[in-house]
């Protein structure tokens, strides 16, 4: 096969390169190998990062190609995003449903079938945003969660195009400053969300995203007085793969509010720049026949990819072993090819008419969207498991998280409304202060202060602690300053709850210096606890101190649930030994139930019985995840969560 000739869709509008393809070859396996394994190279998942790049490197150089030439039509140019999109989509999505409705459980079955409206109507990555975290272990169980990405992508090009023309219209010179503008303004929307706690917007969103595609389409309007001179395209190249190594085998984590893209993102542009004129030996390592052929199927692949490691693992209700790897590889890679030889190729030729592409995409949307409309409307089918399955199985994904129709803006990070009709802070009774472990707490409270007629605030920077004298890093220290800073000016606000995550033995915890504080018995913990509290104090506030529970680490509700649905034998401990609970946090309960300046409230009263800390209550996961309380959960709390507030 003549790879030069089914290369690239358009390639007969700008000049094929095989490198790119090649570069799409590395980055669809980095994501592959990723979902294997997040270990071996962790952090593979930036290669859509690198897609971003690339995406925005070809479809702005066809465009700004048209659009000079005075060629461009909009119609055109969403008729080929058709035929490049839609068949292998709906292709994919067909038989996806139906092993879905055979195989995922109801709480499973009803988020797949709002995961694939959001993704016909190439909004995925705005439901993803609200629905989970990429990075836990909840997302594994989602088979369309990679087409967060196609979301991305598609609303980044309903407008762009028409920018584009404009600007070669009417201002051609103005093309590059803006798309510096462009650049530059969503990298910093970036580092702005990631210093509010925004970290899943940050990941998920278009605004914060949009910097990566901008810098490929820069690459593409960039005239050849703007390249450098006197740099040997080698150069370029070797820098621009040591940085993409870099991003994949080291990611910058450690780096506070910096986008750990960064370094992949600008080593793909390296990469396409350096092979602009020619071609340097490492770009020439990309256009080797089989890295070719894989760029060319790269997007099949990465359709195909994960909904076949999401339901073998899913029925498995483990990771893959070495055999399944392989197998699951040779799947997929059949798949990809067969889509892209018998879907991608005649779709994108021009002898497949528009009108025809146009029916069946309209066609596969109308039957997938029927079939997700069911879906909802029948809850999931409970009825295919045992009750006791989908009692359990209910609890999935069900903790707290605010409506973004709730959030304010507070201090450094942001607030959420608890019955704070005004939607200002300084209105606030009550303040509940901490983490996602004082956030899945919150229907419960406001349930209670709005049956007293009171108001509150829920004050949440995920990841880190409400701690000021130490904290999980150095980063999180200066947040919890501003929000305690904040929260202390709040005038009708006397009563502050604390909700935290307790358990921080394996890491420890920073102090203000930056240095290590160690967390031995949990000592660094409660000093910074104590500290907290006696600044507080100081403010005028009254405390409220929600103390541990025992966090199985693994997710409850759906691996229990998929065991009992599958017929697989229970392997993990339902429930931690009130023993075990006891090394753990014996000390610092006792410490805190010693002071009287405090209210302590213990839901591991409510979780623990006997000799055991349950996981399961009554037939019913108390957990939603791995460490979250369920919303059926909540309940069990409210009747010493009112009593800590009424206690004077």
């Amino acid at each position: 096969m003549d790879l030069k000739s089914a290369g690239s869709a358009d390639s007969h509008v700008i000049r094929y390169r095989a490198d790119v393809d090649g570069l799409r070859a590395v980055a669809v396996l980095s994501v592959v190998f990723y979902h294997f394994s997040r270990t071996a190279l962790p952090g593979g998942y930036l290669g859509v990062d690198m897609f971003f790049v690339i995406s925005g490197f070809l479809i702005t150089s066809i465009i700004w190609r048209e659009v000079q030439g005075r060629e461009f039509s909009i119609v055109r140019f969403y008729d080929r995003r058709i035929r490049r999109i839609m068949p292998a989509l709906l292709l994919l999505l067909v038989p996806v449903t139906v092993v879905a409705v055979v195989l995922l459980l109801p709480a499973d079955l009803v988020g797949y079938g709002r995961s694939l409206l959001a993704t016909l109507a190439f909004a995925a990555n705005i439901y993803f945003w609200r629905d989970t975290n990429y990075f836990s272990r909840a997302a594994e169980e989602k088979p369309l969660l990679h087409l967060w990405s196609l979301g991305v992508e598609e609303q980044f090009y309903i407008l762009f195009p028409l920018l584009l023309a404009l600007l070669a219209r009417f201002w051609p010179r103005g093309a590059i400053p803006v798309l510096v503008m462009l650049v530059v303004g969503s990298f910093a929307l970036n580092v702005l969300a990631l210093m509010v706690g925004g970290d899943s917007p940050a990941f998920f969103l278009l605004p914060t995203r949009a910097w990566e595609l901008g810098l490929g389409a820069l690459l593409a309007v960039l005239p050849a007085r703007f390249f450098p001179r006197g740099v040997p395209a080698g150069a370029l190249a070797v820098g621009g793969a040591g940085l993409v190594l870099l991003g994949l085998l080291a990611p910058l984590q450690s780096w506070p509010f910096v986008p750990v893209a960064l370094p992949a993102v600008v080593g793909c542009a390296l990469l396409i720049l350096a092979g602009h004129q020619r071609t340097p030996a490492m770009n020439r390592l990309l256009t080797l026949r089989p890295v070719v052929f894989v760029g060319l199927i790269s997007y099949s692949l990465y359709l195909w990819h994960w909904p076949i490691i999401v339901f073998g693992q899913y029925y498995l209700v483990r990771e893959f072993n070495l055999p399944e790897i392989i197998a699951a590889l040779a799947l997929m890679f059949a798949a990809a090819t067969a889509s892209w030889r018998f879907v991608e190729r005649p779709f994108r030729s021009s002898k497949m008419p528009i009108r025809t592409v146009r029916y069946v995409a309209l066609a596969g949307v109308v039957v997938l969207a029927a079939a997700a409309a069911t879906l909802l409307s029948a809850r999931g089918f409970p009825g295919r498991l045992s009750a006791e399955a989908a009692v359990i199985n209910s609890a999935v994904g069900t903790n707290y998280r605010c409506p973004v129709s709730e959030y304010i803006a507070l201090g450094a990070s942001r607030a959420c409304l608890m019955n704070l009709p005004s939607r200002n802070p300084r209105d606030a009774d009550v303040i509940l202060l901490g983490n996602s472990h004082a956030q899945m707490y919150a229907p419960a409270w406001e349930s209670i202060l709005t049956g007293r007629g009171q108001t509150g605030l829920l004050v949440p920077f995920n990841a880190c602690l409400p701690t000021v004298s130490a904290n999980i890093t150095r980063p999180c220290i200066d947040v919890a300053r501003s929000n305690l800073a904040e929260v202390a000016a709040l005038p009708r606000a006397k009563t502050v709850i604390l909700g935290l995550n307790w358990d921080h033995r394996a890491t420890g915890l920073v102090a203000a210096n930056g240095q290590s504080a160690g967390n031995d018995a949990n000592g660094a913990l409660i000093a910074a606890l104590d500290d907290l509290i006696e600044r507080l104090n100081q403010a005028g506030k009254r405390v409220v101190l929600i103390g541990p529970i025992a966090e199985p680490g693994w997710d409850v509700a759906s691996i229990v649930s998929r065991q009992l649905a599958f017929g697989h034998p229970f392997d993990r401990p339902h429930f931690l030994p009130i023993a075990e609970f006891e090394a753990r946090f014996g000390t610092a309960i006792r410490h805190f139930e010693s002071r009287r300046d405090i209210s302590f409230v213990r839901p591991d009263l409510i979780q623990c019985r006997g000799e055991r800390c349950e996981y399961l209550i009554d037939g019913q996961s108390l957990f939603s995840d791995s460490n979250h309380i369920a919303a059926p959960g909540l309940l069990r709390f409210r009747p010493m969560f009112e009593a800590a507030l009424s206690a004077p």
